[in-house]
């Protein structure tokens, strides 16, 4: 609290004061008092509102200053009251009253939409599970009277599967870790899951698959993992270009093991790269024949820093992507696990 904006504050109150003292000394000459009687009331008076006027200002000093502190020092703001204690005036027990009450509010606002939003994921993941099972029978009656329209049919039922899928992992990212179990899980058993998955695609695009060095095990959730694997994959399928391969293994050292998976299809332009991995981003190729919706690669980084990985893209235009999930081993992974701190910095 600066002197000068005390002052400004105070001038109404200060003229007023100075004309109490000119009334007072004008009543004082007119019964006839003696000067020095006049001047020591006067001067008593003067001393009186000074040490008043200071000891106000000192007063709110100290109070708004500590309410500066501890605002700076504070990562949450709204516990400001409850830390500043009592203050010894009435303009700040009235501020601190108003930062109760409102604070009060606030709380009943988040506890309110929480609740709300925690409705709205059960509804999403109850619909999930309930659209599941029309679209298991529509894939169940393709399969048994197999055409190139039922072809068709199970091909797009599968797309709206994936499309529900990501709906359900979207509204459960945003309170990951009440849905997810970190355990060792072996890589070839998750990544064969989203092969099998995706026989179909593979069969009719005539892709090439090199697995090899898989046999590894890694601190995951399984069923995560196997949605982020599957974006991924599903994006290499679907930028395909001739002669298309895709090539998955993992490499490992003393901190980290990673899981690469690397295609040769039409690769991402320079320029879109450093945002592959921003909510809604689709660039150049997914605005053009692909219609991406852009929250395949974005789910992917969010899942991942919510399970504690890191990851990495790397891709040129007309040769190809290559995207690594790394994940870490050792001390690191049991105190980040045992903290409840899943979250990692992506190096892009």
């Amino acid at each position: 609290m600066k002197f000068g904006d005390y002052l400004k504050e105070k001038i109404p109150l200060i003229c007023a004061y100075f004309s109490v003292l000119i009334l007072i000394l004008i009543v004082l000459l007119a019964f006839n008092l003696y000067y020095t009687g006049i001047i020591m009331i006067m001067f008593l008076l003067f001393v009186l509102g000074i040490i008043l006027f200071f000891y106000q200002f000192y007063q709110k000093k100290l109070f708004y200053d500590k309410l500066y502190i501890l605002l700076g020092d504070l990562d949450n703001k709204a516990l400001i009251h409850e830390t500043v204690g009592e203050a010894s005036f009435i303009d700040g027990r009235i501020l601190l009253d108003i930062l109760r009450e409102t604070d009060k509010y606030k709380l009943e606002q988040i506890n309110k939409y929480k609740y709300m939003q925690e409705e709205f994921q059960e509804f999403m993941e109850l619909w999930v599970h309930e659209i599941k099972t029309p679209l298991a029978a529509i894939n169940l009656i393709c399969e048994n009277n197999k055409s190139k329209v039922t072809n068709s049919i199970n091909e797009e039922s599968l797309k709206i599967d994936g499309f529900i899928e990501m709906i359900l992992f979207y509204a459960r990212s945003q309170m990951p870790e009440k849905d997810y179990l970190i355990k060792m899980c072996k890589l070839t058993d998750i990544v064969n899951k989203v092969i099998i998955r995706n026989k179909n695609s593979f069969l009719e695009k005539n892709i090439r698959l090199d697995m090899r060095d898989l046999n590894v095990s890694v601190r995951t959730d399984s069923k995560w993992m196997e949605f982020i694997i599957n974006q991924i994959i599903v994006n290499s399928i679907k930028y395909t270009q001739d002669n298309p391969l895709i090539e998955i293994y993992s490499v490992s050292d003393k901190e980290s093991v990673s899981l690469i998976i690397r295609d040769n299809g039409i690769g991402i332009s320079a320029k879109d790269l450093p945002r592959v991995f921003e909510k809604g981003f689709t660039g150049e190729n997914g605005r053009s024949k692909y219609n991406s919706t852009g929250m395949g690669l974005y789910l992917v980084k969010k899942l991942c820093l919510a399970l504690g990985n890191n990851v990495l893209i790397d891709s040129t235009l007309g040769v190809g992507t290559t995207i690594k999930i790394v994940f870490p081993i050792g001390s690191f992974t049991d105190k980040m696990i045992g903290d409840g701190n899943y979250g990692t910095k992506s190096k892009e």
